[in-house]
């Protein structure tokens, strides 16, 4: 029992000091990731930084992996589900309209993409501005940092899983290149909002720059 006992509290040992890394980054940038500066915020020892990670880039790389499963399994996929229902109630009426030998009007999902994806931007730069800075944070540092850009790369495929079922309702002939873009012009407008401000960026701004990407997609 006891050897469980320990076990368990070295996890959340080991888990504060991931979500400590968090709090450093977004007080000094990921240069200001030091063993010491982390477990000063994570009010563990020093010694258990380099207990549980062998260097500073282990460390970065499994906060980042734990920041981005949670911010995937908390945020982005509750928020697609949300708006499933409306993707499935287009889908319902183009198949009514073809089955009455009517046309649809397919500028429709244009404007169903284009509700849903200027409403996520706008969610996460008013209400979740803090994830949005570390993530860019962790995006940039992988620049030089080939361990943290694998991670990187995964949460890329995740993201463009999720945006592939509302692509294909538009015309487009590489669903995956298109949904490349479209995470590439999100992230551009939501950088331009962190850097902006709320004063700059309003949501009719957002939806005019997701429009102009929308209408490149084909």
């Amino acid at each position: 029992m006891n050897g469980v006992v320990r076990q368990q509290r070295g996890e959340v040992r080991r888990d504060a000091i991931l979500r400590a890394t968090w709090d450093v980054i977004l007080r000094d940038g990921v240069r200001g990731v030091r063993h010491r500066a982390v477990a000063t915020a994570a009010n563990v020892p020093l010694s258990a930084t380099t207990y549980y990670f062998k260097d500073i880039q282990d460390l970065l790389v499994q906060s980042f992996e734990l920041f981005a499963e949670e911010s995937i399994e908390r945020f982005a996929i509750p928020f697609w589900r949300q708006v499933e229902q409306q993707r499935l109630d287009f889908i319902e009426q183009r198949r009514a309209a073809e089955r009455a030998g009517e046309t649809y009007d397919e500028t429709l999902s244009n404007e169903l993409l284009l509700e849903v994806a200027a409403n996520y931007i706008d969610v996460r730069l008013q209400q979740h501005r803090a994830q949005v800075e570390l993530e860019y944070a962790f995006w940039y540092a992988a620049i030089q940092e080939p361990r943290l850009q694998v991670a990187v790369r995964q949460v890329i495929r995740r993201w463009i899983g999720l945006m592939l079922p509302w692509l294909a309702l538009l015309p487009v002939s590489q669903p995956e290149q298109a949904a490349r873009s479209m995470l590439a012009t999100m992230r551009r407008i939501e950088y331009e909002g962190l850097i902006e401000g709320s004063a700059t960026v309003s949501p009719h701004w957002i939806r005019d720059a997701v429009a102009y990407q929308l209408k490149g997609l084909w």
